[in-house]
């Protein structure tokens, strides 16, 4: 097979080097603070809005079309604003 399609929240691909995760979100809901040592992480927002806060300190609002990206050793927390998907990518270091 030379394409794959993935279109379930969860892991959607995978190997040695990066991970591609979806996420939804209903309105208000959250992800816990964690973080992912050894990864740059990169969120892309693909429908809805969420609030993202990068080691307890930077605040960022992300809609469509923006893309976040940081060092996993931080941690990080999301809130759906709105109902949202996201895309989640870990590329190891």
């Amino acid at each position: 097979m030379k394409a794959f399609l993935s279109n379930s929240p969860g892991k959607s691909f995978s190997d040695e080097n990066y991970t591609v995760i979806k996420k939804s979100l209903a309105n208000n809901e959250v992800v816990d603070k964690h973080s992912h040592p050894g990864n740059d992480v990169i969120i892309t927002i693909v429908k809805g809005k969420i609030k993202v806060l990068v080691d307890d300190e930077e605040k960022y609002e992300l809609d469509p079309g923006k893309i976040l990206k940081f060092d996993g050793v931080n941690s990080v927390a999301i809130k759906a604003i709105e109902p949202s998907d996201f895309f989640v990518t870990l590329i190891k270091k």
